[in-house]
C-alpha cells in the first residue's frame, strides 16, 4: 500500500512541478517589454511632419542605451536623438529633423529596458504632402 501511495506522490510532484515551470514560463514571456503607445501613432496620417516622436513602453526603458532611426526608401540609415523624461521613465522622446519629406516615415528602434530585455521594432506613419 505505501508503495502506491509513494507512486501517486511521484505522479503528483511531476504534475505540480511541470505547472509551476509552464507558469514562470507564461510570465517570463509576459514580462517582455514593447511599445504601447506612441504619438505619432503606428499608421496615422498626418497633414504636417512632427517635430517628435514619444514612445511609450509598458516598463521602463534606459535612454542612455536607445537607439532610434529613419529607414529610408533608399540610402543609408539616418539616426536620431532620444532622451528619456525624468516625470516617466517609461516614455522615451525623439527628436525629428525638420525635412521630413512628405510620404510613409518608417522609424526603427532598439532599445534597452530597465530589466535587461531588449525591443527591437519599427513603426511608420505618413506625412501628407502639401
Amino acid at each position: 500500500m505505501r508503495r502506491a501511495i509513494d507512486r501517486r506522490e511521484r505522479v503528483l510532484l511531476f504534475y505540480l512541478v511541470v505547472l509551476f515551470g509552464f507558469g514562470l514560463g507564461i510570465s517570463g514571456a509576459a514580462a517582455h517589454s514593447r511599445l504601447v503607445k506612441s504619438d505619432p501613432s503606428a499608421r496615422a496620417v498626418l497633414d504636417k511632419a512632427p517635430k517628435e516622436l514619444k514612445l511609450w513602453f509598458n516598463e521602463g526603458v534606459e535612454p542612455a542605451f536607445a537607439k532610434v532611426w529613419i529607414v529610408p526608401a533608399q540610402g543609408a540609415q539616418i539616426p536620431l536623438t532620444s532622451q528619456g523624461d525624468s516625470s516617466d521613465p517609461r516614455l522615451l522622446k525623439v527628436a525629428l529633423p525638420d525635412n521630413l519629406p512628405a510620404g510613409p516615415v518608417n522609424i526603427g528602434y532598439h532599445m534597452l529596458s530597465v530589466d535587461g530585455h531588449t525591443v527591437d521594432d519599427k513603426l511608420t506613419f505618413t506625412v501628407k504632402a502639401p
